[in-house]
């Protein structure tokens, strides 16, 4: 990369941070909005992980019935699976901690 196109990066770079403070700056109810809703993404992730883990764990399904069983895509399944650890030993115990609120 040549040193004029490093300094035309760092400049757009530079332009594109001052953008996103300026909608933080203006905007701070979005911005607040946007990070509930990424708090609320990361939790539905970590339980239909957990669903996915005791599926597959204790009762040896394969990722094609785990994917239709929780509605959503191989991929998405498959990422989720290796993305966590398995907390929970049984479904019922998931069901309990989203009943009693925990960690929700």
């Amino acid at each position: 990369m040549r040193t004029k196109d490093q300094k035309q990066r760092k400049i757009k770079l530079a332009k594109y941070i001052q953008h996103l403070d300026e909608f933080n700056w203006h905007h701070p109810a979005q911005v607040n909005e946007m990070a509930d809703s990424q708090y609320e993404r990361d939790k539905t992730n970590y339980y239909t992980a957990q669903m996915a883990l005791v599926l597959k764990n204790n009762y040896q399904m394969s990722y094609n019935n785990i994917d239709y069983i929780l509605q959503i895509s191989v991929k998405h399944g498959f990422d989720l699976i290796k993305k966590y650890k398995q907390d929970f030993s049984s479904l019922e115990e998931i069901q309990e901690a989203l009943e009693n609120g925990e960690d929700w």
